[in-house]
């Protein structure tokens, strides 16, 4: 269980880092939140075309081998899928660009070193449409990280399927909640694991490997900031590869006393069991008839070999459909596995944008959000899991009565469910949420479309006469806090002319004149901070709400190990997980995302093609 744990640490914490760092591959490869959202459900694609295969077929081989197996094809995974950063070209932000890289790096100095953008009002801007300096293509970099994703997928499989199957059949009926609970509450402490330490990454540099951090003219708070996204893939690998080994040592039962209780049914396996006595002592066996099936009891000591089932291939695969129709004829499977899609619906989806939402919906950073997520919200989970396992354990609940808890759990998370509508007001940024003082009234802009809306709402315009012979880039979000409190696009956007050692811009003409004789018109990078105290009482309804979610996990799993026959636990569970990520993990992602893009009001618009990247910034309202 150590071991498996472990392996469970290890893929959920890549599963922790991908969801973190939804907004940072966005800005990093010019990504949008749908795309984003392919590459996160395209772990659960592979996992569907593989489980049912797997669960079937893989059920009475060695199942801790396939597990090994599977840690060192998501330990490949993982290496492809952080390729990118190793391919793709240094990152530009398209101000201060970096210098003193090493002469390694030399040919992509030159990418970076012939790229500016004007930052300042009359600089000059250039982007050398056409040729190699002008960084394009980096969006099929998307293919890279959907193909390390197919990777994981297939390779942590066998560890949700054969696994917890394996777990559940090497210790007692009574003993399996807690195991199982500590089983599930790993998956939890991996994503938090991921959540945390992939938050201190992302406030190293993403080219730290290539560019000394001194020569980096922004910091983490800047919204052009990119961080070390690809370092933690990479410490995953090493470790789902150091795993294979003694996944490999397991043997495929465990010895030791224990009853084991063996379900033929004979209705569509033709199977021999055996007991080879090593010693003279006989086994004892009892045989009770039962409905359209034989339960044979066997008291297995250390001086026996555990039963040994004589299955054929062909015969296996001519019941298949057998197998498959007899776990589909049963309500109490069916409708389990339905309530868990839709909960596997809101989790996935939340899961992957989670730290995204935080971050703009409360104004702070990447790596602050990801650590709020970590800390705050994932242990909600990993004690959901061991509470209900162990509540399970405590009260020895029959199976209907695990099911009217679960309902009950799920009653109270919906509940919950209006606190998740709170939010901070959103930065006023001049241009998109407040008009320059120098416009009048114009037709609100659809920056995803270049449409105008007259419908009378606010105009989204960065032009202003104040800057208006400045030409000011749009493809860069560079925000500065003017000496009026206002944020704007960007220097050049705020009319500025001169920028200090200090980094602070100066004789801002967008900035109200009344502040020549006290402050001065100056601005300083980075968006002005805002004041909001609704955050922690957002944490702390969806800390409640992650826990009554999570409550109900580790019981209906042990009611779905329960309702299916022995000889089908593998296959159930992998034809659960099948229906669970095709109807509730993969298409959560898409359902949020595409809610999420519908907020933008201001997409980054490539200059040369006029494409569509990213989006710099949401309307939390």
């Amino acid at each position: 269980t150590l071991i498996l744990n472990s392996l469970c640490f290890a893929a959920l914490v890549s599963a922790g880092i991908v969801n973190i760092n939804v907004s940072t591959l966005e800005r990093r490869f010019s990504l949008d939140s749908a795309q984003s959202a392919f590459i996160v459900i395209s772990y659960d694609i592979s996992f569907c075309f593989v489980t049912v295969v797997l669960t079937y077929f893989g059920a009475t081989a060695n199942r801790p081998r396939l597990v090994g197996i599977g840690s060192a094809i998501f330990g490949v995974g993982a290496l492809v899928y952080s390729l990118p950063h190793f391919l793709s070209p240094i990152y530009q932000y398209g101000d201060n660009l970096p210098s003193g890289i090493n002469n390694v790096f030399s040919a992509a100095t030159k990418i970076v070193a012939n790229f500016h953008v004007a930052v300042t009002c009359g600089a000059k801007n250039e982007t050398f449409c056409g040729t190699e300096q002008h960084e394009t293509g980096l969006s099929n970099f998307m293919y890279v990280l959907l193909f390390g994703q197919l990777l994981q997928g297939c390779g942590s499989t066998p560890l949700y399927t054969l696994g917890l199957a394996y777990i559940e059949d090497n210790v007692s009926k009574n003993s399996a909640p807690i195991y199982l609970g500590i089983a599930n509450s790993a998956t939890i402490l991996g994503p938090m694991i991921g959540f945390v330490s992939g938050g201190l990454l992302l406030d190293m540099y993403v080219d730290i490997d290539k560019v000394s951090r001194d020569s980096v003219g922004i910091t983490p708070s800047d919204p052009r900031w990119v961080g070390a996204w690809w370092v933690a893939p990479v410490a995953v690998a090493c470790l789902c590869w150091l795993l294979v080994i003694p996944f490999f040592l397991f043997p495929k039962e465990i010895p030791g006393l224990w009853d084991c209780c063996l379900f033929i049914d004979c209705a569509f396996l033709n199977c021999s069991v055996r007991a080879n006595r090593i010693q003279s002592a006989p086994p004892k066996t009892q045989q009770f008839p039962c409905r359209r099936r034989l339960r044979l009891v066997v008291q297995i000591k250390t001086y026996l070999v555990a039963p040994d089932f004589q299955i054929t291939f062909p015969s296996k695969l001519r019941n298949f459909h057998t197998a498959l129709f007899t776990l589909l004829r049963n309500p109490t499977f069916i409708l389990l596995t339905l309530g868990g899609c839709s909960q596997l619906l809101v989790i996935n989806g939340v899961s992957a944008f989670i730290a995204k939402v935080i971050e703009n919906e409360f104004n702070v950073t990447a790596s602050r959000s990801a650590l709020l997520a970590g800390v705050v919200l994932v242990p909600a989970g990993v004690m959901g899991h061991l509470v209900g396992g162990f509540t399970v354990n405590r009260f020895k609940w029959d199976t209907p009565s695990i099911i009217k808890f679960c309902a009950a759990m799920a009653f109270v998370v919906s509940a919950l469910s209006p606190g998740a509508i709170l939010h901070c007001d959103p930065v006023q940024t001049t241009g998109l949420f407040v008009p320059y003082s120098h416009n009048q009234f114009q037709p609100r802009r659809d920056s995803k479309n270049g449409s105008d809306d007259t419908s009378g709402s606010l105009a989204i315009r960065l032009d202003s006469s104040c800057n208006s012979n400045c030409s000011c880039s749009q493809e860069y979000y560079a925000p500065v806090c003017g000496a009026d409190g206002m944020t704007y696009y960007s220097g050049c956007h705020a009319g500025c002319s001169e920028r200090d050692e200090n980094m602070t811009f100066t004789d801002c003409q967008c900035l109200p004149s009344s502040l020549i004789n006290s402050t001065g018109r100056t601005a300083s990078p980075g968006s002005c901070e805002t004041q909001c105290g609704k955050l922690p009482i957002y944490l702390f309804i969806a800390f409640l709400m992650i826990f009554f979610t999570f409550v109900s996990t580790t019981p209906a799993l042990v009611v779905t190990l329960r309702i299916v026959p022995q000889s089908l636990k593998s296959f159930g569970l992998g034809i659960q997980w099948l229906f669970l990520r095709a109807l509730g993990a993969i298409p959560g992602p898409f359902v949020y995302g595409g809610f999420i893009d519908s907020t933008c009001i201001l997409w980054e618009v490539n200059e040369c093609d006029g494409s569509l990247g990213s989006c710099w910034v949401y309307d939390s309202t």
